[in-house]
């Protein structure tokens, strides 16, 4: 596998990928009101729909990795952003109120602490 040493060489590695795939699916925690359909050739990512955050968020990966990815990859990474639309909507219908905690409170470990 390669490995990028310098910013100018464009070879991109499975780890750079899944990065910036993480890091796009994680934005869709923005609310939306309306589900969207993007066109694709496979029968089974037409069947997922996409909010217009989703469908945003598929538009900037095809548009910076569309031309080293296949059309099975293409509608894997289809398939992965509906997966985290679906998990950011769950997370959303949770009713919270502003003063609810934490199931689990972060303390500092300190070894110099007795």
């Amino acid at each position: 596998m390669p490995h990028r040493d310098d910013k100018n060489n464009s070879t991109l590695t499975r780890r750079d990928f899944t990065r910036a795939i993480a890091v796009t699916a994680a934005t869709v925690a923005v609310p939306h009101k309306t589900a969207a359909r993007i066109p694709d050739s496979t029968q089974d990512a037409a069947a997922q729909a996409l909010s217009p955050a989703g469908e945003a968020q598929l538009q900037t990966i095809l548009a910076k990795y569309g031309k080293r990815l296949s059309d099975e990859q293409k509608a894997d990474v289809r398939r992965l952003i509906a997966q985290a639309q679906k998990a950011g909507e769950a997370l959303r219908a949770f009713p919270l109120d502003n003063s609810d905690e934490p199931a689990t409170i972060f303390h500092v470990y300190r070894a110099d602490r007795r």
